[in-house]
């Protein structure tokens, strides 16, 4: 197995162990580790706000074990940048596996350029 593909596998293994089941519990704690102190009442308010937060996931998952929030980006083209920059890009063909988690809301146009 290729380096690239193995790193791949780590970080989609790892997001997935760290989100778990499509859960409010769980979609309120992605906010409020992307530093979203507002207590959102259902997946859908959650959804909506994570669609203005720009985030890189390796850096949200590296934040989180240290106890700290990631650092956000102005916009979509700031985060690619940086994503590709640092070679911190998430696999896009198991991004679009993801219909309506937060894997697919959190890389949304990323890969369009929006």
């Amino acid at each position: 197995m290729s380096k690239k593909k193995n790193k791949n596998n780590k970080i989609v293994g790892e997001f997935a162990r760290y989100f778990g089941e499509n859960t409010l519990e769980n979609w309120q704690r992605l906010c409020r580790d992307i530093g979203i102190d507002t207590e959102l009442p259902s997946i859908t308010k959650c959804r909506e706000v994570l669609k203005s937060v720009h985030v890189n996931i390796y850096d949200l998952l590296n934040a989180v074990r240290q106890g700290a929030t990631p650092q956000r980006f102005g916009n979509t083209r700031q985060l690619a940048q940086y994503s590709i920059a640092n070679k911190k890009i998430y696999p896009r063909h198991m991004a679009e596996k993801d219909k309506v988690g937060p894997v697919r809301v959190l890389l949304r146009g990323l890969f369009r350029g929006e």
